[in-house]
Formats: structure tokens, C-alpha cells, sequence
């Protein structure tokens, strides 16, 4: 830009131009070069957030879930229960690391623990199950197994008519069983059970395996 300005020379006045440089800035103006940078910047610490958020929430959730095959833990586990304290056909359910089950006692008086849910559609066997001989009776279809064994001896005999159809659905299993003894000394402490103390994990991995299958997850990005 220039300025013009008039200089006295003799009797004459002179005009001069004089080219002037316009660099300077107003308080709070900003070039543009440097507003880029600063954006840039905060999208890169926006960016970094973001990740770090992501990934703890990935690492939360991997740490509490897992697909992987989880091998069985047995070990024996006191139930709080004395064998004394039971009557011939009294029932008593518990839950010992993570496993239902049901210790009870035969007509004979002979101490056995077997699961508590009924494999048919998992029916508590503790709500009203008879105990007839060495035999246990599932209290809503009539399933009947051995406490010794586990056997299926009848699938879903009662009511008439209905109780058979609800059979049908369900592929017919036997009744799980676990080992059981008297701890201390003569068999006077607390009924032991024989469990797999990783039997709830192997549970929630089989589960969530199943639902990610299903979706086409599981590859290791279900988090």
C-alpha cells in the first residue's frame, strides 16, 4: 500500500509517495497456518482418548468373558450339612461353587447328592421331588433316575397327555450325579461333594461361544 504525503520545496509543493508495509496484526487475528495446527492437534488428543477409553472397556470386558475352553477343577467342597442332621428321603439343596445340587438320603438311609435341576427343562428338583427307594422323582413331569447312577428310568410320564408332549421337545438325558462322603473323623464333620469348581465359567464361555457363533463373532472381536 502506499501513502502520499506533501514536502515544501521552494515555492513548489511536492507530492512523494511512499510505499509502506501493512504487516501488522490486530489483537486476537491468528493466521490461518496456525489455527490449522491447533485444530489438528486437539482432533489428535480427541483421537487418543477415545482409544484409550475403547480399549480399557475392551480389556474390562475380555477379562470377565472368555470363549476359550475351560478345563474342569474338581475338588471337594464341605456343604455345611451333617448327615445326621438327615431323615431317610430328606432332601436338602445347596449351591457349592457355582454347582446346584441336592443331597438327600435314600428309603435305606444311604447318603447320595445328585443335581439339582431336572434335565428336562431344569424344574428344581427341591420343590416337591419324592424320593422312592434309590430313586428320585422330578416333582412337575414325573422324570424318574437312579441317585446312584444318574439313569433315566421314565421321561415325562405326568400329567397324561401333556407331560409326554413337553418330552418331546427335550432330548432325554440322565440326572448329573457327584461323588459325596462323610468328612471327619468316623464320618461325624460336614457331607463333602466332589464338584467342579470351574463349572460356572465353562457355563458363561459355552454360552457366550454359542451366541457369537451365531452372529459369525467369534474371532476374538466380541468386545
Amino acid at each position: 500500500m502506499e501513502l502520499a504525503f506533501l514536502a515544501p520545496t521552494g515555492n513548489a509543493v511536492q507530492t512523494q509517495a511512499v510505499s509502506a508495509p501493512m504487516q501488522a496484526k490486530l489483537p486476537g487475528q491468528q493466521s490461518a497456518a496456525g489455527f490449522g495446527v491447533k485444530m489438528a492437534a486437539v482432533a489428535s488428543c480427541t483421537a487418543a482418548a477415545v482409544g484409550l477409553a475403547s480399549s480399557r472397556k475392551r480389556s474390562k470386558t475380555a477379562a470377565r468373558y472368555t470363549t476359550q475352553t475351560i478345563l474342569p477343577s474338581l475338588a471337594w467342597i464341605k456343604s455345611g450339612v451333617k448327615a445326621s442332621e438327615l431323615q431317610p428321603k430328606q432332601l436338602k439343596a445347596l449351591t457349592l461353587a457355582g454347582n446346584d445340587v441336592l443331597i438327600g438320603k435314600t428309603e435305606a438311609g444311604a447318603l447320595f447328592c445328585v443335581g439339582n435341576l431336572c434335565p428336562h427343562i431344569g424344574t428344581p428338583m427341591s420343590e416337591g421331588a419324592d424320593v422312592i427307594g434309590d430313586v428320585i422323582v422330578c416333582p412337575l413331569h414325573g422324570s424318574s433316575f437312579k441317585v446312584t447312577t444318574g439313569e433315566l428310568l421314565d421321561w415325562c410320564v405326568s400329567p397324561p397327555i401333556i407331560g409326554p408332549l413337553t418330552g418331546l421337545i427335550v432330548e432325554k438325558k440322565n440326572l448329573l450325579v457327584f461323588e459325596v462322603r462323610q468328612g471327619g473323623l468316623l464320618g461325624t464333620g460336614d457331607v463333602e461333594v466332589l464338584v467342579d469348581t470351574n463349572a460356572k465359567k465353562a457355563y458363561e464361555a459355552w454360552y457366550w461361544k454359542g451366541l457369537l457363533d451365531a452372529q459369525g463373532k467369534d474371532d476374538g472381536t466380541y468386545y
